[in-house]
């Protein structure tokens, strides 16, 4: 995968306007990023979506805007059917299926302190309550099990990505609430920021935001690096480094991983074939059909 398709989803954002050029003459078009359910205002040659008229730029902004209220009208309404019962939302963060009966893994964080857990998949209404299988805090990771089958299932990567190359996080990062719908975000590997055969964490350079974490980081081939941990505590790095650092998280790497998977005796699979790279949206397309959000909820 190129990275220029990654930086690409950095572009800025813009609402819907009159058709505009750029000062040397080129060419800046309506460009709907189907991953990230975003209509952007970039050169034509930086699209990696659709090229959109003006009207037709309007009416996915107006219908990206109405499915925004829908989906706070139901969380509204969710929130109160919760309090009826006296429980309340706490947190959210994401979980992948690694096999198909059922078993996701994630952060042990997002699991940790919740009476009760919630997990749905693609925004849709039906919500499966789950259960921790596994859990180990040293490490970070859990396992928790619905009571479904996971047809789709995020493989992993039979090694480490090099550093600087391009991973793509799937989850669901908030953006002022917690999104129902999962979310493409592209990051780079940093092994100045953390080395994994030090740590046992991948250093990643990208907007990682809470609603993330326990989901996958995939490579260009959509198999999987390893667990997202956290983002980095700015005000922390800065205490020990002397530097301001920003936009920056951490992986748990997959060996690590995998040593959690085989003692809890959950089942993967490892993806060693030399296949060919994928687009982001082939990686937001396979990704998202595997991954789901886990809601914790607690007691009143």
């Amino acid at each position: 995968m190129r990275i220029a398709l990654f930086l690409s989803a950095f572009a800025l954002l813009a609402m819907p306007g009159q058709p505009a050029h750029s000062a040397d003459g080129t060419d800046v078009v309506y460009c709907y990023d189907t991953s990230r359910a975003l209509v952007k205002r970039v050169r034509q040659r930086h699209c990696n979506g659709h090229v959109l008229t003006h009207e037709e730029a309007a009416k996915i902004h107006a219908q990206i805007e109405a499915d925004r209220r829908s989906r706070q009208t139901r969380s509204l309404a969710q929130s109160n059917a919760r309090a009826q019962v006296g429980i309340r939302f706490k947190s959210a963060g994401a979980a992948f299926a690694v096999n198909q009966n059922g078993e996701l893994l994630t952060s042990a964080h997002v699991v940790r302190g919740c009476d009760m857990l919630e997990v749905r998949r693609n925004d849709r209404d039906t919500s499966y309550p789950a259960r921790v299988k596994a859990y180990v805090d040293a490490s970070d990771l859990a396992v928790i099990r619905i009571a479904t089958r996971t047809p789709d299932i995020v493989p992993f990567a039979a090694q480490r990505p090099q550093d600087g190359s391009p991973l793509a996080l799937i989850g669901y990062p908030s953006e002022g609430m917690i999104r129902r719908k999962p979310r493409l975000t592209p990051v780079l590997t940093s092994y100045a920021i953390s080395n994994p055969t030090t740590y046992g964490l991948i250093g990643i350079a990208g907007d990682v935001r809470r609603g993330n974490s326990g989901g996958p980081a995939l490579d260009s081939r959509g198999r999987a690096v390893g667990v997202l941990k956290a983002k980095i505590n700015t005000v922390a790095a800065h205490k020990l480094t002397g530097r301001v650092l920003r936009d920056l998280g951490v992986v748990v790497e997959t060996s690590r991983v995998l040593e959690f998977l085989k003692a809890s005796r959950t089942r993967y699979t490892v993806d060693g074939k030399a296949t060919s790279e994928k687009t982001g949206r082939d990686l937001f397309n396979q990704g998202s059909r595997a991954v789901y959000r886990v809601d914790c909820l607690v007691r009143e």
